[in-house]
């Protein structure tokens, strides 16, 4: 099992590097910064007690694929582009 390991150490020392996730997680950060603390959208909060319910917490949530999990002010914001 140790061969795996080690395989999977030599495998990714060789793989071509890249920045785009540090440089979006720099970007992720600095938008928080600026944004400050935003909502949850109402979809993804935990509806626990009926009151809750009620107040339509959880209400939409489906799969999530389709979900945006970003709040409604950084909607559509891209911060990962890839290559």
């Amino acid at each position: 099992m140790i061969e795996a390991l080690a395989h999977g150490v030599v495998y990714l020392c060789q793989c071509k590097k890249d920045r785009s996730s540090y440089d979006a997680y720099q970007k992720a950060l600095e938008e928080v910064k600026k944004s400050g603390n935003l909502p949850i959208p109402l979809h993804l909060r935990n509806t626990p007690t009926k009151l809750m319910k009620d107040l339509d917490y959880g209400k939409g949530y489906e799969k999530y694929s389709k979900e945006s999990y970003l709040p409604e002010k950084l909607k559509g914001k891209k911060f990962f582009t890839g290559e």
